[in-house]
């Protein structure tokens, strides 16, 4: 009679233990059962998606413009005003003025310097200007020089030909206008130039040089 319980606690034992397993008496670890874990998910049909690259900036292309007719004080000051911020400001260069010349002057009128002018021709001087001066006078212009030294050279060759007159007329020159070269993004410059050269009555645009 003794065996009799002993064997319903058995059966009970087992019944509750497989009650256990299936889940009746709740959640189950699934850190005890691995497979299952492995079967939910199934992490042989994951895979990692690869970051969209984000969208390159756009690079707007350069510009060049170069401001004519300004003195050196003139581009000086406009490369520290306000409104050039974001633009390259480059003053060229201004190129030698050919001031040394090598003329024949005191022209009385036009007659006068008509027949220099054959004169000349007979003596085979080919290059000669004529030019008429505000009070009536004209000048006969042989050849400009940027030294002073090349013009004396010119004048002695034409002295060995027989030509008396010339001279060589070394004048102040007017002063100088300067260029500056402006860079910058098309629209910032498209923005910017007419702002520069408000000031500036004499200035002109151009393109750069290619």
């Amino acid at each position: 009679m003794t065996m009799r319980p002993f064997f319903f606690l058995l059966v009970f034992a087992n019944l509750a233990f497989f009650a256990w397993a299936q889940g009746y008496f709740g959640a189950i670890d699934d850190s005890r059962e691995p497979e299952r874990l492995a079967q939910q998910l199934q992490a042989e049909k994951l895979r990692i998606l690869p970051t969209a690259p984000a969208p390159a900036a756009k690079i707007e292309a350069m510009a060049c413009q170069i401001i004519n007719g300004l003195s050196m004080a003139d581009a000086e000051a406009l490369q520290s005003t306000p409104a050039a911020a974001g633009t390259e400001l480059k003053i060229l260069p201004p190129a030698e003025p050919k001031i040394h010349r090598v003329a024949i002057v005191d022209l009385a009128n036009q007659a006068v310097a008509e027949r220099k002018a054959a004169e000349l021709t007979r003596f085979g001087v080919t290059e000669q200007k004529t030019v008429a001066l505000a009070d009536g006078r004209h000048e006969i212009i042989l050849g400009s020089f940027e030294t002073e030294a090349a013009a004396n050279e010119f004048l002695q060759g034409l002295t060995k030909r027989g030509i008396k007159s010339a001279r060589v007329d070394s004048r102040d020159p007017a002063p100088l206008k300067i260029r500056v070269e402006a860079r910058a993004p098309a629209s910032t410059l498209l923005r910017q130039l007419p702002l520069l050269i408000a000031p500036h009555g004499n200035a002109t645009l151009a393109e750069c040089e290619k």
